[in-house]
């Protein structure tokens, strides 16, 4: 559990556009997202101050996606007295994480020599992937069309913990989130990243 905690609580940065003096639109009440982007910063990090010669390589990763939504439920508070810590959103639950993830590493097809393909990463933790959640995309009750961005942040993969991933390993996400309709939050459709190559500091 504590190593879901340390990766799975991913920071969010929000940004909503909302309507405002114009006609609302109308879009399904199942929730609607598109890949937009991934941000990606390097870092080189000297885990022993009196060891400048050994470093480790750890990069953070922004996954943007797009969303709209019919009635903007999206979003679960981080109060764990709230009801977004109930059923069907209490820990250990399907729904507890609203924001999903399935982590893919580029391989060598070994049924087909000089060509590659994906396979989901064998994380040491069975069932572990990046997922988390992000917070309330609106303080209002109301039902009311939503849409706009959701950055969700992974601020650590490092080569030192995940060992199959070194400098010029391929990975790319799959992706889906879920609103928090009761008795069973509507899920998503499924978008996928562009290949992220990782442990690369850009030259000059």
């Amino acid at each position: 559990m504590r190593y879901m905690l340390k990766y799975g609580a991913a920071c969010l940065l929000l940004l909503l556009a909302l309507s405002s003096c114009r006609k609302e639109p109308v879009y399904d009440l199942v929730p609607e997202i598109e890949f937009r982007r991934v941000e990606q910063y390097h870092f080189v990090d000297t885990p022993f101050p009196q060891r400048p010669d050994i470093t480790s390589l750890r990069d953070s990763i922004v996954l943007v996606i797009g969303f709209k939504d019919g009635d903007g439920n999206l979003g679960l508070s981080s109060n764990r007295e709230s009801e977004d810590f109930r059923p069907p959103f209490n820990e250990g639950s399907e729904f507890e994480q609203n924001f999903h993830t399935v982590m893919y590493i580029k391989v060598q097809d070994p049924n087909n020599p000089g060509s590659s393909r994906f396979e989901p990463y064998p994380f040491p933790v069975p069932g572990f992937q990046f997922s988390g959640r992000f917070q309330r995309l609106s303080s209002d009750e109301r039902p009311e069309p939503l849409e706009g961005e959701i950055k969700y942040s992974i601020n650590e993969i490092n080569a030192s913990e995940f060992p199959l991933l070194q400098p010029g390993s391929v990975i790319k996400f799959d992706i889906y989130i879920y609103d928090r309709s009761t008795p069973v939050p509507n899920r998503s459709n499924i978008v996928t990243t562009d290949e992220i190559t990782l442990f690369q500091p850009a030259e000059g």
